[in-house]
């Protein structure tokens, strides 16, 4: 038997379905930028440091990596262990399937070394194998780079792209429950980007696309989903940034952005028409307090219009909040708050709002030894036909986890950790709790 099912958010990211994964994949906390934002400033931490500069290198366990010419590369390779003790994220009484998980990744980057402009290439790779749930074994790999040119002092042009080869494993959304075919599809991400300041005011200009190509996976209309060949499709966005610095370090900006959502598929297989555009205006500002923290906050409204008829619109406040926070010097509080709009592949819903909020924080317990954890709590708010006399689906998500990381030397390091995640619906047989544990074991240069 399958269920239709949302998605469970990692702790360590942002926003439901927004492109971070933990489950069996990885648990380590990540920050996320908020939407429409820029990015922070990389953290400064400006904290004294009275170490003698011989004691600064035995107690520094960063990787060094290889001198290519003008770049850094850096090559890692690690292994992963873990057990899944709800793989499917099933109800307890559906008799949840439990299993390890062997992850092979090895991963490449190299990095300019420049004095001015950059480029960074990358190609990573995650190989899973579980034990007991074989349909779930997947092989995702992700290649690209992302690079500035600068034309002067706080003028630069910028852009990447890349390609990436993904799965959904259960937990994520528009997947089903039970043992089932996993999900595979291949994306291809591009970005470019114009940004200048001129005393005290900036102004970015930003475009992106990303593109989805879905293979079949036997799933479709009796399982509640439409099929994967109705889920092609192209998503670009368009956004203006125009900020002003009030002070050294604290910004007012606002911003506009448009989207387009373009299904390969017109209608699809419901008689669903998927195609919608939107937009959304906010308004935010930005500190630094001296690396100690620096934030960022923004709120305005969103609008997703859908061309099917008998839809509303996706529409309501949009606002999120990203922070780095140094109380201490060994320790970083990485708090966020998101919402966004998100596409569904359940029949009868076009999408939902998925509202996160959370932190992440790691704690430096000796310099080769870095304890992590954090918590995550998402509301995914579904939006359904007008003419429909079910419910709209809700599900709210907990999920917290914590983790050790011991590098006993530079070029190696492993580590345990553990996850958990608890899902309830309004829609019957979606509640779900699941526990992950997992050993890392990795080797850098």
């Amino acid at each position: 038997m399958t269920t239709r099912r949302g998605t469970a958010a990692p702790w360590g990211a942002a926003a439901l379905s927004s492109i971070v994964t933990i489950g069996a994949l990885t648990m380590g906390a990540q920050a996320q930028t908020a939407p429409g934002s820029p990015g922070l400033p990389p953290p400064r931490l400006e904290r004294p440091d009275d170490r003698t500069e011989s004691q600064r290198e035995a107690e520094n366990f960063d990787p060094k990596g290889v001198r290519v010419g003008s770049f850094m590369l850096f090559p890692s390779l690690e292994l992963n262990e873990a057990f899944n003790d709800n793989v499917y994220a099933q109800t307890s009484s559906a008799g949840p399937t439990a299993s390890f998980l062997q992850v092979i990744k090895p991963a490449a980057e190299l990095r300019s070394n420049w004095t001015s402009h950059m480029l960074n290439l990358y190609v990573r790779s995650a190989i899973g194998f579980y034990t007991a749930a074989s349909t779930q074994n997947y092989q995702d790999v992700s290649a690209g780079f992302d690079g500035r040119v600068d034309i002067q002092r706080n003028w630069n042009v910028y852009g990447g792209f890349s390609f990436n080869r993904k799965h959904e494993v259960p937990g994520l959304p528009n997947t089903v429950t039970g043992p089932t075919n996993a999900t595979i599809y291949n994306q291809i991400s591009g970005n470019a980007g114009y940004y200048q300041k001129i005393n005290r005011f900036s102004g970015r200009a930003e475009f992106n696309v990303d593109n989805y190509t879905y293979f079949d996976n036997g799933l479709g209309i009796n399982q509640g989903v439409v099929p994967n060949n109705d889920r092609n499709r192209t998503e670009m966005r368009e956004s203006l940034r125009f900020g002003y610095e009030f002070l050294d370090g604290y910004e007012f900006w606002v911003r506009g952005s448009l989207n387009q959502r373009l299904y390969n598929t017109y209608i699809d297989i419901s008689g669903f028409a998927r195609n919608s555009t939107g937009w959304d205006v906010v308004g935010g500002i930005t500190l630094n307090l001296g690396g100690l923290i620096n934030a960022e906050a923004f709120g305005g409204y969103l609008q997703q219009n859908y061309v099917n008829q008998g839809t509303i619109p996706l529409q309501g406040a949009m606002f999120g909040f990203l922070a780095n926070w140094n109380p201490i010097k060994p320790l970083w509080v990485r708090p966020y708050v998101r919402r966004t709009v998100n596409e569904a592949a359940y029949v009868g819903q076009s999408g939902y709002l998925a509202t996160s909020m959370g932190f992440g924080a790691t704690y430096d317990l000796r310099p080769d030894i870095q304890l992590n954890g954090g918590f995550d709590y998402t509301i995914a708010d579904y939006q359904g036909f007008t003419t429909s006399t079910t419910p709209s689906q809700y599900d709210q998500y907990v999920t917290f986890g914590a983790g050790l990381m011991y590098t006993p030397v530079r070029q190696f390091f492993i580590g345990p950790s553990y996850q958990f995640v608890h899902r309830a619906s309004n829609q019957p047989g979606l509640d779900y709790s699941q526990n992950v544990v997992m050993l890392r074991l990795g080797a850098r240069l």
